[in-house]
């Protein structure tokens, strides 16, 4: 499947860039200089392009290095810490990239550039509009030569690449050539092999700390199924709140029922909880029982103790009839006596025995009924 949309944009040492459009895997519009927008007839790139920028090949080493004893992973790890240490700038002013190869038989290939030339390039094209997918040095868009080198020209400048040796521009001697045997690549293949690399780069410079943030697109199918169930999961906790309070209606109406069925054993005439419940205690009070008939006389009593401090409460009990008795305990007869006129004054009705306690304190045993 080849890329739908695609630019590449390659750029010399010295002088403008040269770029290709790409459409369904074909170039359909090339050029020179950073007027591809215009010459091409678009205001932007499609959201769907792939952008391939190729740096030039005198800035960027490559390195082929062999660990066939270690596992793929292990081998391409050590091949970039090999790669940084051989170099002549300080590891830390470098940046390695290295190939997907996974055949430990086969060395890794290694691409060192500084890193102030992958920050320069990629503000180039920050500043030009482009954000580039792919970054693949320029002589690894030559074929593999089996021997000797192949020779072509990317970005305007020649570049030869060996089996472990890469020549760009002024290095391009005779000398360092020697007697292999060198072959010219034409531009069309040079071209096909740009497009390829859209699809599979061998090597991308754009990983470790120069990697793109891809942004996830707004998933809208997604957004809309968890609402979906975001929904779903409100309407089920509402309908279990619903049955809960539903079932507990039917249990208290149940409970009612039963509450009405005895009340009417006691109160025939009963068509409600408060009718019944009014009727029993006014029976109650009648009789002189009754909730009423118990909180009235002690709330009597305790607030008659309060105007005499020196009275205490020894025992409180209460009759079946609704009577209700106490003991009070005082060192004066006198202050007894208050309490039992402060309850007279309220309306209530007392009988009042009066005792001594062998450490002659006072005592009285009194009624009290409303």
């Amino acid at each position: 499947m080849s890329v739908r949309e695609g630019l590449i944009v390659a750029l010399p040492q010295q002088g403008e860039p040269l770029w290709m459009r790409v459409v369904e895997g074909a170039v359909v519009q090339s050029g020179t200089g950073a007027n591809w927008l215009a010459a091409c007839g678009l205001t932007a790139l499609p959201d769907d392009a792939i952008v391939l920028l190729v740096p030039p090949a005198a800035l960027v080493t490559l390195n082929w290095i062999e660990y066939p004893d270690l596992a793929p992973r292990q081998g391409r790890a050590a091949a970039r810490l090999a790669a940084l240490a051989g170099a002549i700038v300080p590891a830390d002013q470098l940046f390695a990239a290295a190939d997907e190869n996974e055949d430990p038989a086969r060395p890794h290939c290694i691409a060192v550039a500084a890193r102030a030339d992958m920050q320069h390039w990629l503000l180039w094209a920050q500043h030009h509009g482009l954000d580039p997918d792919i970054m693949v040095p320029a002589p690894l868009l030559l074929p593999e030569p089996q021997e000797g080198f192949e020779r072509g020209m990317i970005g305007g400048e020649a570049v030869l690449r060996g089996t472990d040796l890469v020549l760009a521009g002024d290095l391009v001697l005779p000398e360092l050539i020697g007697k292999a045997v060198v072959r010219d690549v034409p531009a069309a293949q040079i071209d096909a092999l740009a497009v390829a690399a859209l699809e599979r780069p061998p090597i991308d410079l754009r990983q470790g700390d120069f990697a793109k943030r891809v942004r996830r697109p707004f998933d809208k199918r997604r957004i809309a199924r968890i609402m979906l169930w975001s929904g779903l999961i409100l309407f089920v906790s509402l309908l279990m709140a619903l049955i809960g309070i539903a079932r507990q209606h039917v249990a208290a109406n149940s409970l009612d029922a039963e509450s009405l069925a005895l009340a009417r054993q006691v109160v025939p005439g009963a068509t409600d909880l408060d009718q019944a419940e009014a009727e029993m205690e006014r029976r109650l009070a009648a009789r002189g029982a009754g909730a009423y008939a118990f909180t009235a006389p002690v709330a009597g009593l305790l607030s008659a103790m309060q105007d005499a401090p020196g009275v205490s409460l020894t025992a409180l009990s209460r009759d079946n009839d609704g009577m209700i008795r106490a003991t009070l305990a005082a060192a004066k007869v006198e202050d007894i006596n208050m309490v039992l006129l402060a309850l007279q004054a309220e309306g209530f009705t007392i009988t009042a025995t009066p005792s001594q306690e062998p450490g002659g304190r006072m005592l009285a045993d009194i009624t009290v009924q409303s």
